[in-house]
């Protein structure tokens, strides 16, 4: 094993039981002790007749910052989970959503910002967007996507943009938004007519207070099918993203119900 110190002086051949001489008493406690630390058996090998403490401290302080790493992880996955149990036992249970937390695809968006007063006010704005990229000689990529800023019972922050691959020479009333890829979001997908997806974006909300993160920037509403797809609003797809930071203490608890 790289150590002949782990090798036993006999071995019980009744019981198959390893035996070690006294003079190896002190090697195999050094073993047990690094092993419980989670080295590595080359490690273990490298350090069994070292005296140098700092190279010990070194590689001692290198598995502390591996493992609260592991135990950070854990903690966010169990504050997720925590999450989960309460949206599943939620008195309201027509709708579970699967929530996942992802990384952002890049996007150069071109389109236009504006408060818009309520929900019936969209759709109206989305042709609005769509006509002054084709004044433009724009050729709208996919997916549509909506940025909203903020969102108030008397007014909403809007963005409208798709996709391009280049940039035109000019933007004259239209503008740019880039969405930088590999930013973490919370994301969930949202079946069916635009009448319900605040309902969706309500949830994931509450999912990401509740799992310990807060949010990082405007809501992605990202349309995969929508009506320049399809004639059906049961076939829309869209799928709703927060960017997200990790909350100063992201120690699991449990939330009340």
């Amino acid at each position: 094993m790289g150590y002949s110190s782990h090798v036993p002086s006999a071995t019980d051949p009744d019981s198959g039981y390893r035996l070690y001489a006294l003079d190896q008493l002190t090697d195999m406690m050094r073993i047990l002790a690094l092993k419980d630390c989670g080295f590595a058996l080359d490690d273990i090998t490298g350090l069994l007749h070292t005296h140098d403490r700092e190279a010990v401290a070194r590689l001692v302080d290198e598995r502390i910052r591996d493992q609260r790493r592991v135990v950070d992880d854990e903690q966010a996955r169990l504050q997720r989970l925590i999450a989960r149990s309460h949206q599943l036992t939620a008195l309201d249970k027509t709708v579970q959503y699967d929530f996942v937390i992802k990384q952002t695809e890049a996007y150069t968006l071109v389109g236009r910002r504006q408060i818009v007063h309520d929900r019936s006010e969209i759709k109206p704005f989305v042709h609005t967007v769509l006509g002054a990229l084709e004044a433009q000689f724009i050729v709208p990529g996919h997916p549509l996507v909506h940025l909203y800023f903020d969102y108030t019972e008397d007014a909403i922050d809007l963005f409208v943009g798709a996709p391009v691959m280049a940039l035109p020479p000019s933007l004259d009333g239209l503008e740019c938004w880039r969405i930088a890829a590999g930013e973490p979001v919370a994301s969930v997908l949202h079946r069916g007519d635009y009448a319900t997806v605040s309902q969706a974006g309500m949830a994931l909300a509450a999912w990401i207070h509740r799992s310990g993160y807060h949010h990082a920037g405007p809501l992605y509403e990202i349309y995969h099918r929508n009506p320049l797809q399809t004639n059906n609003p049961a076939d829309y797809l869209t799928e709703l993203q927060f960017p997200i930071s990790e909350s100063q203490s992201n120690s699991p608890q449990e939330q009340p119900s």
